[in-house]
């Protein structure tokens, strides 16, 4: 058996260093020559996912697959949620409507708000015989939760409380069955007494006339005072036949 020199097989393994070197460097030229990433495969078949589960790499140019994905499924009852965005309701407005009626109909209509001002309009509509004569202005008492009458004044004309709303003053009102008269009722929702809660009226008693039946309406919101303590209404006026108090 012949002895090599220790420089001989210094060389030597030297020789067999460099060629395996080549041979993985060939081998990492043929991974990428058939599309797949030889570092992802390694990472993904240790501690990762099995590379046959990591799915299908897309080629250049197609969408990328998405794996286990499902869209939502709304609960039930989503379709009568509430809808964002969608048109508020419409206010309630008088239907003078004498179906089933006899006498007198009260109805309040939308109020409407603007810069503390509450301004609401009521409509009387005759649904008795005969003819029904008004004259001046209707009677207001402003209630609370239990029906008990509020410590609110009602003040003839609305001048005292805004000069927006005109006035028509007293004058002889005839209506025939099914014909309206209308009165606004104004106030405003200011609060400066610290020392007591605001004033809210959810219900208001309404009489036409001196000595006829009294009607109570209830609002929409009720009537918020605040710390004003009083009200005012317009006097009764005709309703033009199209309804719109002209």
């Amino acid at each position: 058996m012949t002895l090599l020199s220790p420089r001989r097989a210094a060389a030597l393994c030297a020789l067999a260093i460099l060629v395996a070197g080549c041979g993985q460097s060939k081998g990492t030229a043929r991974d990428g020559a058939d599309g797949t990433d030889s570092a992802a495969s390694r990472v993904a078949g240790k501690g990762g996912l099995p590379p046959s589960a990591a799915g299908p790499t897309p080629s250049h140019g197609d969408p990328a697959p998405s794996y286990g994905v499902t869209p939502d499924e709304l609960p039930s009852g989503a379709e009568s949620a509430p809808q964002y965005g969608a048109p508020p309701p419409e206010p309630r407005q008088a239907s003078r409507d004498c179906s089933g009626k006899r006498g007198a109909l009260v109805e309040p209509g939308p109020v409407d708000a603007a810069m503390g001002l509450r301004a609401m309009r009521l409509t009387l509509t005759h649904c008795g015989t005969g003819t029904y004569r008004l004259d001046g202005y209707p009677g207001l008492r402003a209630l609370g939760d239990d029906g008990a009458p509020l410590d609110v004044r009602t003040l003839r004309g609305t001048g005292r409380i805004t000069t927006g709303v005109p006035d028509p003053g007293p004058h002889p009102v005839a209506l025939r069955r099914g014909e309206s008269a209308t009165a606004v009722v104004v106030w405003r929702n200011t609060h400066t007494d610290l020392a007591n809660p605001a004033v809210h009226a959810p219900r208001l008693r309404v009489v036409p006339a001196p000595g006829a039946p009294a009607r109570t309406v209830t609002p929409d919101g009720g009537i918020d005072l605040g710390s004003t303590g009083r009200i005012g209404t317009t006097a009764w006026k005709k309703d033009a036949p199209d309804g719109t108090g002209g």
